[in-house]
């Protein structure tokens, strides 16, 4: 699996000077930030349920369910700290 690097953007002034350019820097050194727009970012907001007592919380797709008490037992399936402990998962 390849990875790729983001694109980086210029920070600092070029060596031909116009109107734009003229509150930059005056330095020669430069520095490179990478361009957060090229790296693209999908989070969603999910609702997952207790498949017991049917309780429910929202989290994002990048949370941890086991922080806001959840147990997955299997993909897409889950129970509450409660109804785990009740049916042997934890």
């Amino acid at each position: 699996m390849s990875t790729t690097r983001p694109a980086a953007v210029h920070i600092g002034s070029s060596s031909s000077s116009s109107g734009s350019d003229s509150d930059l820097s005056t330095t020669s050194s430069r520095s490179y930030i990478p361009n957060m727009d090229s790296v693209p970012v999908t989070v969603s907001v999910e609702t997952i349920r207790c498949m017991r007592c049917a309780a429910s919380i929202e989290v994002t797709s990048t949370d941890d369910p086991g922080i806001y008490g959840m147990v997955r037992i299997s993909t897409n399936l889950y129970y509450c700290d409660r109804c785990a402990k009740k049916t042997g998962f934890k």
